[in-house]
């Protein structure tokens, strides 16, 4: 494994002049990066055809992580398939909506480290240098989807807080009218 830093200077650095989004097929590039990786299979290596999807962003996060992984010199272990498919399956579609232009991922570092570290999260490997609690650490900083997830709990907070404040108010309106009936 490679640090980190490197690994976001390829998906910065990912070649999408030569690509046509519209019309690549996503089945033969996974095919391509697997067969490259462990030079067998005459099969598709995940149990779903990717080649259904239609939405470009999607795709090219697709194409994105595919440089990575075909990369020789990214010096990404073996990991499991299974991990790896729940990860493009569930994972790279939630991303997709919070981050809905491809290009944020390859022109923004932030965002490039963190699609980095969620694939990395997913397959349960660390790059070079880290320990896991600060891998843990620094991806849960740049999340978007905990980002979200804050920002949520943050405005369920306010407006607990308005819905107290506005119950402190009708009591004292209250009380004041009490009073103001008995004198």
């Amino acid at each position: 494994m490679l640090e980190i830093r490197h690994y976001i200077k390829q998906i910065l650095n990912t070649p999408f002049h030569q690509v046509d989004l519209s019309s690549v097929s996503l089945d033969a590039i996974w095919f391509d990066v697997f067969f490259s990786r462990t030079n067998q299979g005459k099969l598709f290596p995940f149990p779903k055809s990717f080649d259904a999807i239609t939405n470009l962003n999607l795709k090219a996060i697709h194409i994105i992580l595919a440089n990575v992984l075909y990369d020789k010199e990214s010096q990404i272990p073996e990991f499991a398939l299974k991990s790896f498919y729940e990860y493009l399956s569930n994972t790279l579609p939630k991303l997709c909506e919070l981050v809905p232009d491809y290009n944020s991922w390859t022109t923004d570092a932030e965002r490039a480290e963190e699609l980095i570290r969620s694939l990395f999260d997913a397959i349960q490997i660390l790059p070079a240098n880290e320990t896991k609690e600060y891998f843990t650490d620094r991806y849960r900083s740049i999340d978007s989807r905990e980002r979200v997830r804050i920002l949520e709990e943050t405005k369920k907070a306010q407006e607990r807080a308005k819905e107290i404040l506005r119950q402190l108010r009708q009591k004292e309106e209250e009380e004041a009218a009490s009073k103001y009936n008995r004198e």
